[in-house]
């Protein structure tokens, strides 16, 4: 059994009282130290808080891949507008400012690590395995909110601009204001939007929609 107690502004002869006895169990009693590894998903999504957006987006489009793998490609759109650059100083940076803060170990290694050639752009980023499951149970607590702020923006967009939409389209579009999506997630943000009566498909065979309201439906 494990007990975690945190007492605020404690009567003087509680406090005392309480001191007194965990001096008596002192041989019993393990306190809380930094963290030595990533397998704690409170740890993880300290660290994923802690990042910058476009850190935040590279770790969470590797966690919700079975790999824990993201192309530098997806994360750069459709037109290769997203830019990467300084996105591994990022990591560092929270790792270092996590050490400050005694959330973590002084030498914690990252877990995100950056692929490539060693040279010119990355190819893609990739969670640690050992971290993966932390970081993948993190990043969907913190998922449900940002999947309803995708869905919001890609709602605000078809309204705006009308037209067929497919998952292409809305990659293009939710990348234009930040959310860095592959297709995958698109097709299910449309799901979803076609399940609350925004959107209605035009095709059984084809994943193309259009605003429920569009008069030309």
């Amino acid at each position: 059994m494990k007990l975690h107690l945190i007492v605020e502004d404690p009567d003087p002869a509680f406090q005392k009282a309480l001191l007194a006895l965990l001096a008596e169990h002192a041989g019993s009693l393990k306190t809380a130290g930094p963290a030595t590894d990533w397998s704690d998903p409170e740890t993880a999504s300290r660290y994923y808080l802690s990042l910058p957006a476009t850190a935040q987006r590279i770790l969470r489009e590797a966690a919700t891949r079975e790999d824990g793998y993201v192309p530098a490609d997806v994360l750069r759109g459709p037109h290769g507008e997203g830019k990467l650059t300084g996105s591994s100083g990022a990591f560092k940076a929270a790792l270092k400012r996590g050490a400050r803060r005694n959330w973590w170990i002084a030498d914690q290694v990252s877990p995100v690590l950056a692929e490539g050639p060693g040279f010119g752009k990355v190819a893609g980023y990739r969670i640690r395995t050992d971290a993966l499951p932390a970081f993948q149970a993190a990043v969907a607590t913190h998922q449900q909110g940002e999947l309803a702020s995708q869905k919001d923006c890609l709602a605000e967009a078809i309204a705006g601009e009308g037209g067929e939409w497919d998952a292409q389209r809305s990659v293009a579009a939710l990348h234009e204001i930040g959310h860095a999506v592959d297709e995958k997630r698109a097709r299910q943000v449309l799901r979803d939007l076609a399940a609350d009566g925004v959107l209605q498909r035009l095709d059984t065979d084809r994943a193309v929609y259009r605003a429920a309201d569009d008069p030309e439906l």
